[in-house]
């Protein structure tokens, strides 16, 4: 799972790029969904607009926040990816149940 860190406008510090390293990190529970990350940081005059974009199995989810301050901005997106990918997972399990559930009533047939 590897994350891809664009800055747009301004020069990336050390400081954010493991900052939003350590976000990714929280999402080690969907390691058997998640391919790779690609997060964009753009700074305009007064706000900053980032946008996490991940390839999962068969998709790809994205996110997009604006935010005067680049940090909130990181938290927020990283937490609707968090959302996004729980309901990803279980239409996933939903799926995984239902194609059981077929399988198992045609061999009782």
């Amino acid at each position: 799972m590897e994350l891809i860190i664009t800055a747009r406008n301004f020069e990336l510090s050390d400081i954010l790029k493991q900052y939003a390293k350590k976000k990714m990190s929280k999402l080690k529970r969907f390691v058997n969904y998640i391919i790779d990350g690609n997060l964009v940081l753009e700074k305009d005059k007064s706000t900053s607009i980032i946008e996490l974009t991940l390839s999962v199995k068969h998709s790809f989810i994205t996110s997009k926040v604006k935010n005067p301050d680049i940090y909130m901005g990181v938290n927020e997106v990283f937490k609707k990816i968090e959302r996004q990918l729980d309901k990803y997972e279980a239409k996933f399990r939903e799926r995984k149940r239902i194609a059981q559930k077929t399988r198992h009533t045609k061999e009782n047939e």
